[in-house]
């Protein structure tokens, strides 16, 4: 399909937290390193088939927000069939309170574009 991926400031900084916990609370630079990029790998995947992957159940700003689980994290994003872009939202832990998360952002804002 190739849509374009956009990334929100707030999925960036998820992968960053994420990613600094491993390495810093975990001590495992080579286990951090490793998810760095294989979480960027997926966010960028994300616009080959946007459509494969679930719906979380919740909304935003009228679209359906999808769930894609890699491993233990869930990437949520939204599609714009009509501009062909995908959005992505959130890189969430799949054991934190992920509804609650997504719920309580009331706007996103992007700064990242990818492909």
């Amino acid at each position: 399909m190739n849509y374009k991926v956009l990334v929100t400031d707030e999925a960036t900084e998820d992968i960053f937290h994420l990613v600094k916990y491993v390495y810093v609370d975990l001590c495992n630079p080579d286990a951090a390193d490793k998810l760095y990029s294989n979480l960027n790998r997926e966010v960028n995947n994300m616009g080959n088939f946007p459509l494969k992957f679930s719906d979380s159940g919740l909304k935003y700003r009228g679209y359906i927000i999808h769930k894609k689980v890699y491993q233990s994290y869930l990437l949520f994003y939204v599609i714009d069939n009509e501009e062909k872009k995908v959005f992505i939202l959130r890189v969430l832990k799949d054991i934190m309170n992920w509804r609650k998360i997504i719920q309580e952002t009331s706007i996103y804002h992007f700064s990242h574009y990818r492909r």
